[in-house]
Formats: structure tokens, sequence, C-alpha cells
């Protein structure tokens, strides 16, 4: 098959969670011989998520309003450099050079499946001309903020990650997603010769459960000092929420003395080797929780919120936590009680003292890891999934 990959969105954004699923998808795609192309554009969700370009960003910022080709691996994209990484803030004028470029690439390369993510206009349009020029025209649902039907109108196909946002979305919106799973290649996240020492934690934002975590931290700096939390930045300052939340004690600091910040990184495999458990006490409805799932490959337990995408993910990989709802509603301030989280951090200390406990849990982590989410099953699924919307097309030629 011949596959398009037609968005503003960069692909290489560590900051993204769906560029990150979809690069994997399309790696493996041609691995089993698929033909992909990638239009794309220098637009990231955070200022951070350039970490796998940041040796030539300085280079590539400087030719906006041009084209450059950054080879990765088996895939090179091709990618418009935008004046400003964030999308609300393209103009209409690179919006229409790239534009004039997808009609190009759907003319010279000829794609059998057309594929994106986003519900924007400029989206609409790519899956109106994708169609015109004979292609199929799928989308990936990584998260649960689409909305309508107007933007998925002229799409064949929706992707999505986990059975409980295909849930989520035929429930309220009356879409049919399909889920493919997680799309994770072992040897990127896999370390070599773990040391396992710390609590980790990804992404600090409030949605994400980031002044949970500072509170449990708080909690713990006194009684056990010798249990560390790795806390690594992507679209969050961790500092932001130090200042909110211990300010909110009368405890006002910058910072924690148990708790070590690393930057946003293309190369997570030290951070999981340092790591005996993973924390996810997500508060917004979370469609998957790849983290999870890298940890999980990595054999460390996760502590996860009872919702959404990451009780399917983790299995009996680790520990759900069902928070209070008062937690789950934005701004996603509210904290339970000091009592509640004591909970918790018997559970992380356990981790932590009984060998027995952990290694339970690790165990089932690599079992579940290496079955339910076994890269090739998920790119079966995928490739299945695509030949078929590819014959569909056919099929409908023919009968005209």
């Amino acid at each position: 098959m011949k596959i398009l990959w037609a968005s503003v969105f960069s692909l290489l954004d560590t900051s993204s969670g769906a560029a990150i699923a979809i690069r994997e998808m399309l790696m493996q795609l041609v691995h089993r011989g698929h033909e992909v192309d990638i239009l794309g554009a220098t637009v990231f969700d955070h200022p951070a998520g350039v970490s796998r370009i940041a040796d030539s960003w300085d280079e590539v910022r400087a030719r906006a309003g041009q084209w450059v080709n950054v080879d990765d691996g088996p895939l090179r994209h091709r990618l418009y450099v935008t004046g400003e990484t964030a999308r609300p803030l393209l103009t209409s004028r690179e919006e229409g050079d790239w534009h004039e470029a997808l009609l190009g690439r759907l003319d010279a390369f000829g794609p059998d499946i057309v594929f994106f993510y986003g519900g924007q206009t400029l989206e609409m349009l790519t899956a109106i001309d994708a169609h015109r020029a004979g292609a199929g025209v799928a989308a990936y649902l990584g998260n649960a903020q689409y909305h309508g039907t107007r933007w998925c109108r002229d799409v064949d196909l929706l992707l999505t990650v986990s059975e409980a946002n295909a849930a989520l979305y035929r429930e309220r919106e009356g879409y049919e997603a399909h889920s493919v799973g997680v799309f994770i290649d072992p040897a990127a996240v896999v370390a070599p010769a773990p040391r396992p020492e710390r609590v980790l934690f990804v992404n600090p934002t409030l949605d994400k459960g980031a002044a949970v975590v500072c509170r449990m931290a708080m909690l713990l700096e006194r009684r056990r000092p010798d249990i560390v939390f790795e806390v690594v930045e992507s679209r969050g300052k961790w500092e932001d929420i130090v200042q909110m939340v211990t300010a909110a004690f009368g405890e006002p600091r910058d910072s924690l003395s148990n708790v070590v910040v690393t930057p946003n990184t293309a190369d997570m495999r030290p951070v999981y080797g340092r790591a005996r458990c993973l924390l996810m006490p997500t508060l917004w409805w979370e469609s998957a929780g790849r983290v999870i799932v890298e940890a999980m490959l990595n054999g460390i337990p996760a502590i996860v919120s009872n919702r959404g995408g990451p009780p399917e993910m983790l299995g009996e990989g680790g520990l759900r936590i069902a928070f209070p709802e008062a937690c789950y509603q934005p701004p996603f301030t509210e904290l339970p009680s000091d009592r509640f989280l004591e909970q918790i951090i018997e559970k992380i200390v356990a981790l932590f003292d009984d060998p027995g406990f952990h290694g339970h849990f690790s165990g089932r982590a690599r079992q579940l890891a290496a079955t339910k989410h076994d890269l090739r099953h998920n790119t079966d699924a995928l490739e299945r999934e695509f030949a078929a919307l590819v014959a569909r097309g056919q099929g409908m030629r023919k009968g005209a």
C-alpha cells in the first residue's frame, strides 16, 4: 500500500503521545514493505517537543517559509517550516502553502490512503482533496477532544488506541472507531541495565495529576527521604506545581528535596532504568497512557487512575486508584485528603521495601506487555484495517 501521512502536526514531536504513536505505526508499515510518504510542518504541542531534532533545530527555524527534509531511520519527513510552532499561530499564508504542497503530493505520489489527525478546517480540506485524488481517508483519535461530525464527514476509517476510547466516542458522538492498540518498539524504551530506585512521574500538568504527586512527595519528604521521585517534564513545569501546592499548605517553596527533575528527552531508556514504580494519577480522560506500557515493558509496576484507558493498558501489572469525583473536574486543583493519599503512599513504600510485592507486579507487567501490547500483533491489526479500506475503495471504483 501507498500511505501518505498529511498533517501540519510534526511526527517528530516528543511532547505529543499521538505523534509518537503515529511515527511508530509508519515505521512498522515501512518495515513490512509498504510505501510511506510524510508531509508535515514544524508544529509541536509544546516547545520542548523539538528534543528529537534539538541539534539541528536552530538551522531548521532559520528556514521559515521553506521546506526541509528530516531523515528519521526508514522515514523521511518533509516539513514546512512555520514561523511559530503552536498550531493556533499558523498564518493563512502558511496553511495555503502547505495545502498547495499537499495537492502536489497527491498527484505525484498517488496514495492509496491519506492518514492524519486533527479536526480543524485544514484537515477537512485534506480529506476532501484525498477523496478527489482517489485515496481512502483515515484519521486517528488519540484523545477524547473531538466533537461533532463535520470534521470527519469525509473520513472513511477512524482509528484509536484503546477499546475504552472507542466506547467513549461510540456513546458520546456515535463514531465507530477501531482500536489498534499502542505502538511501542521495546528496543527504543527498554533499559539495558536497570537500577530501579525512583518513583517516576511523567508530564507534570494538573490534568495528569501533578498536584496529587506533589502532595505525596511532600508527605514522604521527611518520613522517607530515601524514596526519590523523578519528574520528567514534557508539557508541564514542575516548579509551577510545587509553588502552587506548597503555598496551599502554608509551606511556599520552589522545590522539594526528594524530587529530581529531568527535561523532556527523546530517549527514555535511562529514565526507565532508574524507575522502581510509575505514578500516573491522571485526572482527565486518558485514552490509553503509552508511558504505562513503556514502564510495563521494563517490568516497572504502575499506580494509575481507574478510569479511561489506563486500566485497560495496565491489566494486572500494577494498582488502580479511584479518586474522589471532585478531583476529576477541571481545573484539576482539587486534592483528595491526606488520609486518602496515605493509602497510595503505603503501596509506594511496599514497592520499595517488600521485594515479593514488587516482584509480583513486576513479573505481571512484563508478561502482559509482551502479550497484550505486542507490537507485531498491533501492526497486524493496523495492516488489516488499512487493507480493508483500500479494498472498499477499489470495490466502489469498480462499481462506479
